[in-house]
């Protein structure tokens, strides 16, 4: 096609239901969240949701699921062993590069709750794989100053900010700050890195 270059021609548009923080569409009717969902690639999870609701998606859209873990873990004795784990790691996926950093700020001493200095140290372990490009980063805490809320549970992590100026993923999703409804958007860019709060669910695209 004439004035198209080669490599926009060859790029793949995806297409991610994200979820967090509510198991709001098992409220919808089946058939018609089939009918919805139905063209997308794959799902993600943002945390603070239902084991059972993980369940519950990938059954109803028969498509996989990436998660990470939020500070809460809810029916953690339902295994999703079928579900893609991505606390702290990174993952290959249908051609994208895929990072996950699960949790939120200490303030509690439970599980899945980190200081600056625990969440900069997960990612550092994927630094490697970090020089090497991503295009989606999933965390359930969000950066530093960009959707978060001054207090201590969902105060935003300072390394988030670096991982977006040095790596430039294309596309970041988080949850954990609620907004008044599931149909509201946080949605913020720095340069060319998409920032969304996925609370309730969000149909995302991009295009690698």
């Amino acid at each position: 096609i004439p004035g198209i270059k080669r490599n926009e021609l060859m790029k793949k548009k995806y297409k991610i239901l994200c979820v967090s923080d509510i198991d709001i569409l098992s409220n919808m009717n089946l058939e018609s969240m089939k009918n919805k969902f139905r063209d997308i690639d794959f799902i993600i999870s943002a945390g603070d949701v239902s084991n059972r609701y993980i369940d519950f998606l990938v059954s109803t859209l028969d498509k996989d699921i990436i998660y990470v873990n939020g500070n809460h873990v809810y029916h953690k004795d339902h295994p999703i062993t079928f579900a893609k784990n991505i606390d702290g790691k990174f993952l290959k996926y249908k051609g994208l590069r895929i990072l996950g950093l699960d949790g939120s700020k200490l303030y509690s001493h439970k599980e899945h709750q980190y200081t600056d200095f625990q969440m900069t140290c997960k990612v550092m372990k994927n630094i490697i794989s970090l020089w090497r490009g991503v295009d989606i980063v999933v965390s359930h805490a969000s950066p530093k100053g960009i959707h978060d809320l001054d207090e201590r549970v969902h105060e935003g992590f300072k390394i988030f900010n670096k991982v977006i100026k040095w790596f430039k993923p294309k596309l970041w999703v988080h949850g954990h700050v609620h907004l008044h409804n599931y149909l509201a958007v946080q949605e913020t860019y720095v340069d060319d890195t998409r920032i969304m709060n996925v609370f309730g669910y969000k149909l995302l695209e991009i295009e690698k």
